[in-house]
């Protein structure tokens, strides 16, 4: 498994093979990052109201409205067809079900699995909480109608639903442990994975607020920021900020994905997940023994020191007590072995608390940077409290994107995240192991099949797959075509193109009919009957094309959901 530059990988070690998610003004992971590296604050303005009894504020009472806030659009939107839902079930869904389960479809055709089911037993562990959504929910006629809502709005459901309909027969967990609970989501794969249990984990959250797309009561002394922004670690700091987010990733023992030649974004190394206990000066309040021990006890998994370390994306909520204890709890870890400067970060800073979801938000900025070599910049952070920075610190804080330069050493980087009520989680994550790249193919001809549930929605893959090659032109033609045979599920209205590289792909993709030859050259009779007949709607045996050669999984674009508007007035009653 291991050897050259891979010195540092493991049995044991977890890979990420995918991402995927939607994040206010970020439909996808990609578009999230692109904001993080410009430094961008992803939290709109609203316009000010007045309280639901149409009272105005009163400052003097220690109240205000603060016109920020941090939605998802769209969220009455849902291809509920795709999964076989009725629109009757669909309308009684809470959106966090609906979006979480197109976004694990993402990621899993992400990482070339279309539905989980050629990677062995799949499992899925997922945090979320109550939305406020039951307010919008249109009355029950019957029996019926009461249980569907009852499914569809109960937290406990989100994982199972998405097992049932992915086909997911592993273990199906949904997480309580408020704001970290898709980051303890995360370590319960990776122990799932590593227990035999499980040969594939989806791990996430699933976060959206409503009312929506309007700000929020500020009470003085309540957590919640009275400046609209969060600044974490700053001496300015006033409260947190309140975000939605729906987030997933895809894991697989390392072994396990080299051998299937998949995508590996990161690496996860070790995890851990403790409580505080009583060690604390209330339930809600955070602990430093407790955060300490279990940043210390993910490291011992990982088999990694402090000074390894080369980032941290903290929990970091902006919180003048809460940030303090953390800090405490980090300069505990990092004092005995602390030779090199470690990034100090908190994805917060732009895009607000995304609450249960924050853990797996924070997570994919960390493997990102650190599959990247580049770590961006924290926001909102003028003034740092004391002990943050200064010739004693381990840190220091990056005002501009910058390159992160391990020389011979790994990137690896910690990421936190503390719920209320003490369950504290923590995740080591490592750099990606040096690419390998597959077998050059025999064949004189490949098979590019698209599949989609409707001829737009095939148009629209056809025109991501092309731009996806445009801007990747060194993809290999066998791994593309073998990422679209077995990575994808197969769907009713059909196209194929057979061609010999990636530029008579490109041609193919551009020309009108259902079996598309886009070969400069004579095509053999089995291979045209092949695509024929899959066009038609049989089943192919694709592996016919891949005895003794070693192919990698792309990731491609995901299947373009063909999302119908619900209905409902879900901004709900001014604030």
């Amino acid at each position: 498994m291991t050897g050259g530059n891979d010195h540092y990988l493991t049995r044991g070690d977890i890979a990420v093979t995918a991402v995927a998610g939607r994040f206010p003004e970020s439909p996808s992971p990609l578009a999230l990052w692109r904001s993080l590296l410009a430094g961008g604050e992803l939290i709109r303005d609203y316009p000010a109201r007045r309280l639901p009894d149409g009272r105005l504020f009163s400052p003097a009472a220690g109240e205000c409205y603060v016109p920020r806030g941090a939605f998802l659009d769209d969220t009455d939107a849902f291809d509920y067809g795709f999964f076989h839902i009725t629109p009757r079930e669909a309308v009684r869904m809470d959106p966090q079900q609906r979006i979480f389960l197109e976004v694990c479809h993402a990621a899993l055709e992400s990482g070339g699995y279309g539905r989980g089911s050629d990677a062995g037993i799949a499992s899925v562990f997922a945090g979320s909480r109550k939305s406020g959504w039951e307010p919008y929910l249109p009355a029950a006629a019957d029996a019926t109608d009461a249980m569907l809502a009852l499914g569809g709005n109960c937290p406990d459901a989100l994982a199972s639903r998405t097992a049932y309909k992915l086909n997911c027969t592993g273990p199906a967990v949904s997480v309580a442990t408020f704001c970290s609970g898709s980051l303890v989501a995360v370590h319960l794969a990776c122990q799932s994975l590593l227990a035999g249990e499980s040969d594939l984990a989806i791990a996430g959250g699933a976060c959206i607020r409503f009312p929506s797309h309007q700000g929020y009561v500020y009470h003085r002394g309540g957590i919640l920021s009275v400046s609209g922004r969060v600044r974490a670690f700053d001496q300015t700091a006033d409260g947190t900020l309140f975000a939605d987010s729906v987030a997933v990733i895809v894991l697989r023992r390392l072994e396990d994905a080299q051998g299937a030649g998949e995508p590996i974004l990161a690496v996860i190394k070790g995890s851990a997940v403790n409580n505080d206990g009583a060690r604390r000066a209330g339930y809600s309040a955070p602990a430093v023994d407790g955060q300490a021990s279990v940043i210390q006890r993910a490291w011992d998994r990982a088999g990694i020191t402090a000074d390894r370390i080369g980032m941290i994306e903290a929990h970091g909520t902006g919180t003048a007590i809460g940030d303090a204890i953390e800090l405490r709890s980090l300069l505990r870890v990092f004092a005995p072995a602390a030779a090199r400067a470690c990034a100090l970060g908190s994805l917060k800073t732009n895009l607000g608390h995304a609450d249960c979801a924050s853990g797996i938000t924070g997570l994919i900025k960390v493997i990102l940077a650190v599959q990247q070599g580049i770590i961006p910049p924290t926001l909102n952070c003028s003034r740092p409290v004391d002990g943050l920075t200064g010739a004693h610190s381990p840190f220091y804080l990056p005002r501009a994107a910058c390159q992160w330069d391990a020389a011979d050493a790994p990137r690896i980087a910690g990421v936190s995240s503390f719920g209320i009520g003490g369950t504290n989680a923590h995740v080591v994550v490592a750099q990606p192991p040096a690419y390998a790249a597959g077998d050059a193919g025999k064949e004189p001809v490949h098979l590019f099949p698209l599949s989609a549930r409707g001829p737009g929605t095939l148009r629209l893959l056809a025109e991501n797959l092309r731009t996806y090659l445009l801007a990747h032109p060194r993809s290999s033609a066998d791994d593309v075509a073998y990422t679209l045979q077995r990575g994808r599920y197969a769907l009713p209205v059909r196209r194929i193109v057979l061609a010999r590289d990636v530029p008579g792909l490109l041609c193919g993709l551009t020309q009108a009919g259902a079996v598309i030859v886009a070969s400069d050259g004579p095509v053999d009779e089995a291979y045209l009957d092949m695509a024929t007949a899959w066009q038609r709607g049989r089943e192919a045996d694709w592996s016919r094309f891949y005895t003794g050669e070693r192919r990698l999984r792309l990731p491609l674009p995901t299947y373009p959901f063909d999302r119908g508007r619900l209905g409902g007035d879900m901004n709900g009653p001014a604030v």
